[in-house]
Parts: structure tokens; C-alpha cells; sequence
């Protein structure tokens, strides 16, 4: 959300949450393929 609302990049939000950059990646993914579900 805070990507594509607030147009974080990845490493900025990875640096907020103190987590691993693929760690980050790997969430936004899983969410946007979890969206795509629920649209379809």
C-alpha cells in the first residue's frame, strides 16, 4: 500500500520497518497476487 498510495519505494519501506529488502518485495508481491485474486 504505502508503494502505490504513497509511492515509497521498496527500500524506503524496508528501512521504516527495519526488515530485509526481499523480505519487503516478497509481501508486496504476495499481496498484489492476493488482489488479483479477489478482482478476478
Amino acid at each position: 500500500l504505502s508503494s502505490y498510495v504513497l509511492g515509497h519505494s521498496h527500500g524506503e519501506i524496508a528501512g521504516r520497518l527495519a526488515t530485509p529488502l526481499g523480505t519487503v518485495k516478497a509481501r508486496i508481491r504476495r499481496g498484489l497476487l492476493k488482489l488479483r485474486e479477489c478482482l478476478s
